[in-house]
């Protein structure tokens, strides 16, 4: 029945296609589970990709929750507040959100560093992957291996041939099939689906105001930075406005945005050098250069 499904689905995509709709939607679950400056980190993520014709978004699935009840004409304002206290209160969030468009071949990623919204494109495909004959069954589908690199991280990815569609979650995208489930070589990373159904409504790059542009590199060196302490990266002449949304997470809000402190901290997708590191290195590079050692004789007489 489910080969029966997608045959018939994918059968009719040039029709879909046209009008620019959503033909599947990939739940996935994110977990991470590492060690912080804070101590040992343990969560659970549940994120969403969008699947159309030559494009893809994937976030986090409160917001794309919150996503679609604004986009419904005529919803009351008391609906929707109640999806953006959810918004809100959602703990652990996955806070980018990625558009990916065949079509000019760029992965565009917007995330919010408070009190401002970032945004950087890369080129895709991102990850240049070697093929393996071994498969095994994920969600239901039967699942071919690959493995690649990117960010500092090698990854093993398992996708779907039966779902023919280069996309995947977060940045793993450029396979001849769906990624059902993706982790990396330390363990701390792994995404695998955990409902796969038809979509509904569009897919769209998100429209921003006030948007920051800026690059790959700069932005996962300050991101890796700010998460590490979102409220000391914060420049104070930065803030015209701060209040507290009180709850179990006491949540900040600068400037009418949202200030998602986590506990533990988190551990970035790529790894990347930030300031701190680099001076901690500096440190300790001067701290070897000033030791000075003294050759001492014997104390026997």
């Amino acid at each position: 029945m489910k080969n029966l499904f997608l045959t018939a689905a994918l059968a009719v995509v040039p029709a879909v296609y046209a009008q620019d709709t959503t033909l599947y939607e990939c739940v996935y679950q994110y977990d991470v589970n590492g060690t912080t400056e804070k101590g040992d980190l343990s969560d659970t993520f549940n994120c969403i990709l969008l699947i159309g014709e030559d494009s893809s978004k994937f976030l986090d699935y409160t917001a794309f929750q919150l996503d679609s009840v604004s986009a419904i004409k005529g919803i009351s304002d008391d609906v929707l507040k109640e999806y953006e206290a959810r918004d809100q209160k959602a703990v652990p969030y996955f806070d980018r959100r990625l558009f990916n468009s065949l079509s000019d071949n760029k992965l565009t990623t917007i995330s919010v560093m408070a009190p401002f919204t970032y945004k950087y494109e890369e080129e895709t495909p991102l990850i240049e992957w070697k093929l393996s004959d071994e498969t095994q069954t994920v969600c239901g589908y039967e699942c071919r291996k690959a493995d690649g690199e990117y960010g500092g991280r090698k990854w093993t990815a398992w996708y779907a041939e039966e779902i023919p569609v280069p996309f995947g979650p977060w940045k793993m995208t450029g396979l001849p099939g769906l990624v059902m489930l993706a982790t990396d070589s330390d363990g701390i990373h792994r995404f695998i689906v955990v409902s796969f159904r038809e979509g509904n409504g569009k897919i769209s790059p998100d429209d921003i105001p006030n948007v920051i542009k800026t690059d790959h590199k700069k932005f996962e060196a300050q991101k890796a930075e700010y998460d590490k302490n979102p409220i000391n990266s914060i420049n104070p002449s930065d803030i015209e406005s701060i209040s507290i949304l009180k709850g179990e997470t006491n949540n900040i809000i600068v400037n009418g945005t949202l200030v998602r402190n986590f506990e533990k901290g988190s551990i970035p997708l790529e790894v990347v050098e930030t300031k701190s590191d680099v001076k901690k290195n500096e440190h300790n590079n001067n701290s070897k250069d000033n030791i000075t050692v003294v050759k001492t004789g014997s104390l026997k007489k």
